[in-house]
């Protein structure tokens, strides 16, 4: 397959250009992951009316089984990165070699993360929970192994679509998964139709279906497309390639910095606990806020991936550059709007998740109006780092963005959050701060990172 000039960034001169371009890239990806994150609200809602105990066995196996699926996701990111330099010059040959050797990992990642997963299982009885708890998360465990292969091949394949600057059709297939995982946990959460009445199980095995039919639909989607069947990604699966060492090489840190970012919100997370379940309520519901802005800045994270690694394969330093700052400001606008909203509706933000009626309420939403004025600059920050990220992905530095990360949400988030929450006495709102001055220190360090790199690339 020859060289193909007509892959390469055209070299967008203005600042509008560049991010009109960015945002036709992000706004499918955000769609796709805010639909996700739908599917977890329909698992919930689905099997909080089977009652309060198997909701909380439910949250646990949903929580527990992220931790592998994300570990492979980080991994599965460097196809994007590579697959992005080798369009970005034009070497299709070399994408596609990117697209079959990300599909090859996808399956050799699924056995260790089954692994982590069967791990979560066995342990799982012995951390203190209540034993019916564990038993049905355990089931709901057992059931999203099988999946995991699948979810892992969808990612490859979502990776390269996204490089491929089409990334609508993982759009398309992330919103039906809704519906999917709504059928199927009417089937086998509550046994409609004669199937088997799994309750909490169920949930797990409803993922499972959802990621094999989501990989089969992006996979029957690349065959019959036009412009992707030109890539014959499925064609010689079984031949190596030194490019998997290459992914793999580029996708090991950002596995990491992801697990040092997740840890560091389930670090605190277990830390408010201590405090009542006032203040862990209110954690969850300012968290679940955070998240839901959050889902831009990584989606435009995800599109500078791509627009800054096209510019760069294509030789073009100043577009590399004007991709990466100009992603950094919308991701910063963003985050000032989100901030806005936090500062100016905070009661109407919280009442979208509880009654504001209720009196057993008012503890919670006591803490949640204290601990939202700093979620609103935590959300300028955050949205910083992950942008940056992105962008350093784009330049294919992922090692020293891993040591940033743990600098950040370790040696000064926790920590920061540890003796402000606890030592100074300021309890949730310490916690909070800490973050938000870990994720300042990660966003700073990252930011000046992809600042001094571009600056290397040349005119």
């Amino acid at each position: 397959m020859a060289a193909d000039a007509t892959a390469r960034p055209q070299g967008r001169t203005t600042w509008l250009g560049e991010a009109g371009a960015t945002l036709a890239l992000a706004l499918p990806i955000a769609i796709a992951f805010l639909a996700q994150m739908a599917t977890i609200f329909v698992d919930n809602v689905m099997v909080g009316r089977l009652g309060a105990d198997e909701l909380a066995a439910g949250g646990l196996g949903a929580n527990l089984q992220f931790t592998p699926l994300l570990l492979g996701m980080g991994v599965l990111a460097g196809v994007a990165a590579i697959a992005s330099h080798a369009l970005g010059a034009g070497d299709r040959d070399k994408a596609a070699i990117v697209a079959r050797q990300g599909l090859r990992l996808s399956l050799a990642l699924s056995l260790p993360c089954g692994l982590i997963l069967l791990g979560m299982i066995l342990v799982l009885p012995h951390l203190g929970y209540d034993p019916r708890t564990v038993r049905l998360a355990q089931g709901l465990l057992l059931w999203c192994l099988p999946g995991i292969p699948g979810f892992l091949a969808y990612s490859a394949l979502r990776f390269f679509a996204t490089a491929a600057n089409r990334p609508r059709i993982v759009t398309i297939v992330a919103i039906l998964s809704i519906g999917v995982t709504a059928l199927s946990n009417y089937l086998f959460v509550y046994g409609s139709f004669g199937m088997p009445r799994l309750g909490v199980p169920g949930i797990g095995l409803s993922g499972t279906i959802s990621c094999w039919l989501q990989f089969l639909a992006v996979a029957v989607y690349l065959r019959v497309d036009r412009e992707f069947h030109a890539f014959r990604v499925f064609s010689n699966l079984t031949r190596p390639d030194p490019v998997f060492w290459e992914i793999l090489r580029l996708g090991w840190p950002i596995a990491g910095s992801y697990m040092f970012e997740n840890g560091l919100f389930v670090a605190t997370t277990l830390l408010i606990a201590v405090l009542g379940n006032a203040a862990l309520a209110a954690n969850a519901v300012v968290g679940g806020l955070c998240s839901f802005t959050f889902m831009i800045p990584y989606a435009v994270g995800q599109a500078a991936t791509v627009r800054v690694g096209r510019a760069v394969g294509a030789r073009q330093a100043a577009a590399a550059r004007r991709a990466g700052y100009t992603a950094l400001h919308l991701g910063v606008i963003w985050m000032l709007l989100a901030a806005a909203l936090f500062l100016t509706l905070p009661r109407f933000l919280v009442g979208l998740y509880v009654d504001l009626s209720v009196p057993g309420n008012q503890p919670m939403l006591a803490v949640a109006l204290t601990l939202l004025p700093i979620a609103a600059l935590f959300q300028v920050f955050d949205g910083t780092q992950a942008v940056a990220g992105g962008a350093l992905r784009g330049l294919k530095d992922t090692r020293v963005p891993m040591a940033i990360c743990f600098i950040g949400y370790w040696l000064v988030g926790i920590s920061a959050a540890s003796l402000l929450g606890f030592w100074a006495g300021y309890g949730a709102v310490g916690f909070w701060i800490g973050l938000a001055l870990g994720l300042a220190v990660t966003a700073i360090l990252l930011g000046l990172r992809f600042d001094r790199l571009a600056k290397r690339l040349g005119p």
